[in-house]
């Protein structure tokens, strides 16, 4: 198989070129999309291009050509791109030669970047009386998954003899990818997810079917047909009943219940049956199913000073055996049915929900919640059917059955949190499973004799999940319309702008008042500080000159003046 390299979504040159050639036809669709289309005498080409709402656009391209040697190319490019811009592109190419044979590649690009191929390859051959057809599939991307399919088909035609053979095989992983945007009734939606699944499978089949005459049957049977209708009719005996498995042979019980929670089983045994003789024959039918259950059930939920908050839990655990048959006599011949069965299963799941009061946001109630639920489940089954057809016409004589056995576990989780206009959804789930399969058929139908079975078993594990972005533009409309209303009067004009002004200017007057009178207190302060202070200066510069002036005159005196 290629390797992979690197992911590629540019869109290819020839389609830009086929996009700018003047020649061809161009038509307007019903849905707003165009379309370009040309036809040569060795194939075609379309273009068709379609806008949608925001950034999605669709561009899709499609060729066909035949070459000299009688081989057909299929080409195909697709390229998607969402609202918010996000952009997802398919190649696929395919070649059928004159033998027939078929083989395609398609490579895809997801919104991640993630680059998925798959290679289909279909041959047809036969060598002397035997044809095989084969399909064969590969599928691989950049992250190292791996997968491969196989389904062979043998025939052989002898002119005395048809035998078919068949083959089936998967093994491998393969991861798939989506992504979408939608915007409905104002609700804008981003949804992506992923999925992984490790599959191991086979089946074989084989059928031998060769001609016979049976007329020589058949004839002496049309003969004796007429006569064991008379005997039916000419007994004149009629009869029909039909009944029912009284209802006390089921029994409920409960084992604890409160408010709260509730815990009870329920055994016993219910189905029916009947049964008519007249005079096309006798008729019967005839089911009954065991069962035991167990199951648990709580509930319970709290409102405080800040929101609501509940919850659920169920678990249950089952058993069950059941038996169903049906057949019918008549002059025509025999057909009869049986099917058994029995089923082991345990299921938990939980429930919770909380969520916080009311907050107004212009004008518009909104709420923080969250949601979310969890589910476990085991389950072990068995099956196995017989049929038996005995017909005069048409001519049929055939004894087939069929038997399985699966098991299949899985877990799944899911959340939602949601704020006012927005929320977002996630789920994940793991699962495993196994299967088994038998059947085989003998006998004469369609003017042949008929010997085959087939037999299989499957293993298989996946692993997905996704997320879910939900934006209520309308309520963030709704919220921006009640803060820009700023009279309150409902309606968005002039009077809001007039209105929203004069608050401004009251909010400018009491913030101009509130800083005046700051500032007067401000300027009282400190003019009384640069009194108090000046006043201490003037007293400590008249203590200083006094004390200057005796100091003077104390040496004025030394001296003699």
């Amino acid at each position: 198989m290629t390797k992979i390299t690197r992911p590629n979504s540019k869109t290819p040159a020839e389609v830009e070129r086929f996009r700018r050639q003047r020649s061809g036809e161009t038509v307007k669709n019903a849905d707003g999309s165009t379309t370009k289309r040309r036809e040569t005498a060795r194939g075609s080409r379309e273009l068709t291009t379609r806008s949608g709402k925001l950034l999605e656009t669709t561009t899709e391209f499609r060729k066909t050509t035949t070459n000299r040697r009688g081989t057909t190319s299929d080409g195909s490019f697709t390229a998607n791109t969402d609202m918010i811009g996000r952009r997802s592109t398919e190649r696929r190419a395919a070649s059928t030669n004159a033998r027939g044979d078929t083989t395609s590649r398609t490579t895809s690009a997801d919104v991640f970047g993630n680059e998925r191929q798959v290679r289909e390859r279909s041959t047809t051959r036969t060598r002397g009386d035997t044809t095989t057809t084969a399909n064969r599939t590969n599928t691989s991307d950049l992250r190292g998954n791996r997968a491969q399919s196989s389904d062979i088909t043998r025939v052989t035609d002898n002119g005395r003899s048809v035998v078919t053979r068949n083959e089936q095989r998967a093994q491998g992983t393969d991861r798939t990818t989506s992504a979408s945007t939608t915007y409905e009734d104002g609700h804008f939606r981003l949804s992506q997810g992923v999925d992984r699944q490790t599959n191991n499978s086979f089946s074989r089949s084989y059928e031998s079917s060769r001609p016979v005459d049976v007329s020589p049957i058949t004839t002496r049977a049309d003969k004796a047909a007429p006569i064991i209708g008379r005997i039916f009719h000419a007994l004149g005996i009629e009869h029909h009943s039909e009944s029912t498995v009284s209802p006390d042979r089921v029994r409920e019980n409960t084992l604890f219940q409160n408010d709260h929670a509730t815990v009870a089983t329920r055994v016993g045994i219910t189905g029916g049956q009947s049964s008519t003789i007249d005079a096309d024959g006798i008729r019967g039918t005839f089911n009954r199913t065991a069962q035991a259950t167990i199951s648990a059930d709580a509930q319970g939920s709290t409102t405080g000073r800040y929101g609501e908050a509940s919850y659920t839990a169920h678990a249950a655990a089952t058993a069950s055996a059941s038996v169903d048959a049906e057949g019918r006599i008549d002059s025509n011949g025999l057909n009869a049915r049986v099917t058994v069965g029995a089923r082991a299963a345990v299921e938990v799941e939980v429930t919770g929900h909380a969520q916080t009061n009311d907050l107004h946001i212009g004008g518009v109630p909104v709420h923080a919640a969250v949601d979310g639920r969890a589910r476990a489940s085991a389950e072990v089954s068995a099956q196995a059917t017989g049929t038996v057809a005995i017909t005069r016409n048409p001519p049929t004589a055939i004894l087939q059955g069929e038997a399985g056995a699966s098991a299949v576990a899985k877990a799944e989780a899911e959340g939602t949190v949601s704020a006012g206009p927005f929320s977002v959804h996630g789920s994940a789930y793991a699962s495993a499973g196994a299967e088994a399969r038998a059947s085989g058929v003998i006998g004469y139908q369609d003017g042949h004799l008929r010997i085959g079975g087939s037999l299989g078993a499957a293993l298989g594990i996946g692993a997905g999940a996704s997320v879910d972005v939900d934006v209520d533009v309308r309520q963030i409309g709704q919220i921006a319309h009640g803060l820009a209303d700023v009279n309150h009067d409902g309606h968005l004009g002039l009077d809001d702008v007039t209105a929203a002004g004069r608050g401004a200017a009251r909010l400018a007057a009491n913030t101009a008042s509130n800083v005046t009178h700051a500032v007067e207190h401000a300027a009282a302060n400190v003019v009384s500080n640069v009194s108090h202070a000046a006043s201490n200066a003037v007293s400590n510069v008249a203590h200083a000159a006094s004390t200057v002036t005796h100091a003077a005159s104390r040496v004025a005196h030394f001296f003699g003046f």
